[in-house]
């Protein structure tokens, strides 16, 4: 079984892309949370792989990272929840996002996704709901540690000098400003809107983590989306 992918992006689509690796293309099905992660095309990208074998067809499923593919794991083992749906529920949220949800036991916030009903719903919530917790868990005990770690070297090194590392922030955030408006410009080209669609809106993403706003991509696409909706229904 394909249990992983790096290669070269040749083509995006909405639910798909197209990989080479080794001059071989895999059609890949990805969740939009993978896709707007994914670099432009033919830029190298590596992928976390979920092989699904029937009798009539094989499948590849991608996600951006292994928790995604865990959480994906976990939600087909449930009754009546196929791959489909399972991409759909990643499509909408992140799957740490998906474990919060289910382990609070959040009918209302499932049911918000589309494509799952309440019987669903509580379908995930009665058989996820404990194992997604520890899932949780363990997630931000690790992430806990690798701060610590992170914390302690930075004790190690209070010798350099406090200009040089305002100068390093500084410069590590206007990166990370730069990525996000480059993802999201992506992912919203890649969802098929036009640049003068979704200008305006960069624009204001942007002033808001000029002043200081802390901004994830989840919440900026999220956000743009609902504002373009809003611009179709004023339209009509």
């Amino acid at each position: 079984m394909i249990g992983y992918l790096k290669g070269i992006i040749i083509e995006k689509n909405p639910e798909s892309i197209l990989l080479n690796v080794n001059s071989v293309g895999y059609e890949i099905e990805v969740p939009a949370t993978t896709l707007y992660q994914l670099p432009a095309v033919f830029l190298e990208a590596q992928l976390y792989i979920y092989t699904h074998v029937r009798e009539d067809a094989i499948r590849l499923f991608g996600f951006a990272n292994a928790f995604d593919k865990k959480v994906f794991l976990d939600l087909i083992s449930v009754t009546g929840v196929g791959p489909k749906a399972a991409l759909g529920l990643l499509g909408s949220v992140t799957g740490l996002e998906l474990c919060e949800i289910i382990s609070a036991g959040q009918h209302s916030k499932l049911t918000t996704i589309p494509g799952i009903g309440l019987k669903t719903a509580e379908r995930l919530i009665l058989e996820l709901k404990d194992k997604l917790n520890k899932k949780l868990s363990l997630y931000l005990d690790e992430n806990e540690f690798q701060k610590n770690k992170d914390l302690e070297s930075k004790i190690d090194n209070q010798s350099t000098d406090q200009n040089t590392k305002n100068l390093q922030k500084k410069t590590k955030q206007k990166f990370i400003q730069r990525q996000l408006l480059e993802d999201l410009k992506s992912a919203l080209t890649n969802l098929g809107y036009k640049d003068k669609q979704y200008s305006d809106i960069l624009s204001k993403v942007e002033k808001r983590m000029e002043i200081g706003e802390n901004i994830t991509i989840e919440i900026a696409l999220k956000e743009s989306l609902a504002k373009l909706s809003e611009k179709m229904l004023q339209k009509h």
